[in-house]
């Protein structure tokens, strides 16, 4: 499967716009004060890059019709996307630590029995006396039974 038709895919599931995906990933950023007038300058109208009407530029910023506003492709986003990716497949040829799997098991058995006596529904009875007028005084002296 290549990369469009798992975009394709994607915006399938989601429900959205080609336009909006682009902008959810930071790949389309709104023109500034500055570029809106220079495009005044040089083009009369332009279309919406999310519905495809006619953006008038003298009336306004946006799109009439879905208020969309002007926006552009950034390259330089494109350009992360690109220098991440590159990162992400230097670090797959890494070698992987041959203890890792031991080390990981290690971590969770230690954790296992760190909380084995939480998994009792009766221990909060045995702990927490429920009757005492200030509750908060007795969750905060189990916290404090944890770390003695």
């Amino acid at each position: 499967m290549n990369l469009l038709n798992l975009i394709q895919e994607i915006l399938q599931i989601k429900r959205t716009t080609f336009f909006d995906f682009l902008r959810e990933k930071d790949f389309i950023r709104p023109l500034t004060p500055q570029q809106i007038e220079e495009l005044r300058r040089n083009v009369g109208s332009v279309n919406c890059a999310n519905c495809g009407a006619a953006v008038d530029l003298a009336s306004g910023a946006a799109c009439a019709h879905c208020g969309t506003p002007l926006s552009m492709l950034d390259v330089k986003q494109a350009e992360k996307l690109v220098e991440q990716l590159q990162k992400a497949e230097d670090r797959a040829h890494q070698p992987v630590d041959p203890s890792l799997p031991l080390q990981l098991e290690r971590v969770r058995r230690q954790t296992e029995n760190t909380f084995r006596g939480f998994r009792d529904d009766d221990l909060w009875s045995s702990v927490v006396d429920i009757s005492a007028p200030d509750l908060v005084v007795e969750g905060l002296k189990l916290v404090a039974r944890w770390f003695c």
